[in-house]
């Protein structure tokens, strides 16, 4: 028998119930399970699906037009009749507010 844990038919005198005591909890204080069995997987992973997949999305496109940038210089040159260094300031401002804002 593990010296953590104690028999289901042991008495305690302390009011901390057996599952939680100082030697069973993980840093945060919570509760270490007892065993495998108490962690589920049902396969429905609800909210946190969607919130995956929106932040997926959204670095996928942000990421996407942030990295390709260079590929429609030569265009933005064309339509907006400037030079590429005054597109090139421009893409240089984008990845610099990119990479101060943490992304």
């Amino acid at each position: 028998m593990s010296p953590l844990r104690r028999p289901k038919n042991a008495r305690t005198t302390s009011s901390v119930p057996t599952s939680v005591n100082s030697r069973q909890t993980s840093g945060g204080g919570e509760p270490r399970p007892e065993d495998d069995s108490s962690v589920t997987l049902d396969g429905s992973c609800g909210w946190g699906c969607v919130v995956v997949l929106a932040s997926f999305m959204m670095h996928v496109f942000t990421d996407g037009f942030t990295f390709s940038f260079g590929i429609f210089v030569e265009d933005f040159v064309d339509y907006f009749e400037s030079s590429k260094s005054v597109v090139g300031g421009i893409g240089s401002v984008m990845i610099g507010v990119w990479w101060f804002s943490g992304m």
